[in-house]
């Protein structure tokens, strides 16, 4: 491990990349890391009686580069074990976005199209916590961090021929942001399908259950989605319960966990009920006309467009939704500046002309050349 720490701290830059088991216990088990520098690869192997906090700090050594791809899941034992954060992050599947390639796309597509190499798909789900490992296994996680230095060194060539280098990484970045691994009781239940669209003492009920779940999840030692899904969670919410009997109607929801949580579910549910006003979430009155939704809609288009032209996938950048709230926001006269569109590298590269648009002082020039759409960006 020593030597290995050693060897990518002198390289300046290194891709890793781990194998988890997520299905069976509250915290992914980890099974493997895989790291690479142009010189060599190398597997570790975690449930042998390793000291891995070498490794982890070097994650967390803003002196060396770390190449991921699709990182978050990776990163997150830096926090579980130090504390803290990762730092001087590159992820390749977010600088492909940047280059005028899809996001999300694949590592096996990526390097099939960049660097012109086939991954075997063929260990997709395995048991990496099989011991020994096979040798199709050993090769297969090797290839997960094989190619991720040459992946770096192209797209990073095509980010600085467009000027686009410095909004990769402050993307890339964003994975240490410490709330994406964090359980926030006050948001988490908005991560479940159509919460929003929940009356607030529905929304309260399904806020108080995300909590009462996880909590349940983390003493059984069972992810919190096995323990009960989301649907489950919703319906709960959607139509709230007296007493365990009524537990009974609830479509799909275990027995065992009726058995075993029923009076937990009964008593969460209640309390939720009874929260003073004040504590309930706040919900959004406002429902779109169909012509706000057009005009909406519409000004989605325009960012497609514009985004498409510098060759940066949309969905790097905002969403219809967003795009919705800040047409909403600038008809009522109300700042936007805490919209994503509106801050960081995205005002920089499309915030700042939509806005301009928004007041008329701005177009948009839209034409097909050579098989891709060029936009320019024009002052009225």
């Amino acid at each position: 491990m020593a030597e290995l720490v050693g060897h990518l701290r002198s390289a300046g830059s290194f891709a890793f990349d781990s194998e988890f088991i997520g299905e069976l216990t509250y915290l992914p088990k980890l099974c493997l890391i895989q790291a690479a520098s142009t010189a060599q690869v190398a597997l570790v192997d975690p449930l042998a009686d390793l000291d891995l906090r070498p490794f982890w700090e070097l994650v967390a050594d803003g002196s060396v580069e770390k190449v991921v791809h699709a990182g978050q899941q990776d990163v997150e034992p830096v926090f579980r074990f130090l504390g803290r954060g990762p730092a001087n992050l590159f992820d390749t599947q977010i600088g492909a976005g940047f280059i005028g390639l899809t996001y999300p796309l694949s590592l096996s597509r990526l390097v099939g199209t960049l660097l012109g190499a086939r991954l075997s798909k063929s260990l997709t789900f395995t048991n990496w916590e099989r011991r020994p490992l096979s040798e199709q296994q050993l090769r297969y996680a090797g290839d997960d961090v094989r190619y991720l230095p040459a992946l770096r060194h192209e797209i990073g060539k095509r980010l600085e021929a467009g000027g686009k280098i410095g909004w990769a990484l402050q993307e890339s970045e964003a994975l240490a942001n410490p709330e994406l691994y964090a359980f926030d009781p006050k948001t988490q239940y908005l991560k479940i399908r159509n919460a929003l669209s929940l009356p607030a003492k529905n929304q309260a009920v399904l806020r108080e259950l995300t909590v009462w779940r996880d909590g349940a999840a983390r003493e059984d030692n069972v992810p919190p989605r096995t323990l009960l899904r989301d649907e489950i969670l919703f319906d709960l919410a959607k139509l709230p319960v007296d007493s365990v009997k009524d537990l009974a109607r609830v479509r799909g929801l275990p027995r065992p966990v009726e058995l075993a949580h029923g009076e937990g579910i009964v008593q969460t549910t209640k309390r939720a009920l009874a929260l003073p006003e004040q504590e309930m979430p706040a919900v959004a009155n406002h429902e779109p006309t169909p012509a706000e939704k057009f005009r909406g809609d519409s000004l989605f288009y325009c960012v497609q467009c514009f985004c498409a032209g510098r060759q940066i996938d949309p969905a790097l950048v905002t969403s219809r939704q967003e795009i919705s709230e800040l047409l909403r926001l600038w008809r009522a006269g109300e700042d936007p500046s805490g919209l994503r569109i509106c801050q960081g590298w995205r005002r920089q590269a499309v915030g700042e002309h939509l806005l301009a648009m928004l007041r008329g002082e701005a177009g948009l020039t839209v034409r097909w050349t050579d098989d891709s759409l060029q936009t320019a960006a024009n002052r009225l």
